[in-house]
């Protein structure tokens, strides 16, 4: 009785400690990523779309947190979803579980691009393609800029700014020969 809902518990803390431990690497990773939806995204799946950078989707992809239909909340999601487009849409998902189609999360900002089905891995590629042929090392310091100063006051965000821009990426061999090509 008891101990069985004791280790109950300690099975739900743990798979929860583990899954979110995907989400605090991500957060920490610098390396832009990019989900590729050519299906349903649910749940945890939605979660971990959303928390990429970009969202590249098939016309047939569709995204949801229905954890709410079955008694619970997704933790990831209602600190992201706020953050990703207008409050109240994001009140409307989480609380009715409600399921949207690739068209719909791309007019809400959740989804860069939309493409037809049959051509998916070709626009995939050629999404990711125009961040290939970037610096590697501008990318990761633009990424972290743009975190780092995603939930600060803007004098605060924009001091960090300013000292990443020119204590990191001006001493990069990228930035000099960018700019002096430029």
């Amino acid at each position: 009785g008891e101990e069985a809902a004791d280790v109950e518990a300690l099975m739900d803390r743990l798979g929860v400690e583990v899954f979110h431990r995907i989400f605090r690497l991500m957060w920490a990773l610098d390396v832009p990523t990019v989900a590729a939806v050519n299906g349903a995204a649910l749940g945890g799946g939605c979660e971990l779309v959303t928390f990429c950078d970009m969202i590249i989707a098939s016309e047939k992809a569709t995204f949801g947190q229905p954890e709410i239909q079955v008694g619970v909340y997704p933790p990831v999601a209602v600190v992201t979803f706020p953050r990703l487009m207008p409050h109240t849409k994001a009140m409307e998902l989480l609380l009715t579980g409600a399921v949207i189609d690739a068209r719909e999360a791309e007019r809400l900002g959740i989804v860069n691009k939309v493409v037809p089905a049959e051509s998916f891995e070709e626009e995939v590629s050629g999404f990711v393609g125009r961040f290939t042929s970037l610096s590697g090392a501008v990318l990761r310091l633009t990424k972290r800029a743009t975190l780092q100063g995603l939930t600060l006051p803007f004098e605060e965000a924009l001091r960090l700014s300013e000292d990443l821009y020119l204590n990191q990426l001006m001493k990069t061999e990228d930035a000099a020969e960018g700019l002096s090509a430029f």
